[in-house]
């Protein structure tokens, strides 16, 4: 598919990479939010360690919500 300007834009947060649900290629569900991913390999690294790909709450150190 391709993209439209439409499309509400996600962050690969292995990669870094910016994608939308219709160009992904793979998702996953980590605490009650889905994350999506440019590819299989950045989906299972993300599933290994979730909590090494999240960003940290800046007071606690706790993952943001």
């Amino acid at each position: 598919m391709k993209y439209r300007p439409t499309d509400r834009n996600f962050t690969d947060p292995v990669c870094g990479m910016v994608l939308s649900r219709t160009t992904a290629l793979a998702e996953a569900d980590h605490g009650g939010k889905t994350y999506y991913f440019c590819a299989i390999v950045c989906r299972e690294a993300f599933l290994e360690n979730p909590d090494s790909y999240l960003p940290k709450h800046r007071q606690r150190g706790m993952p943001a919500k």
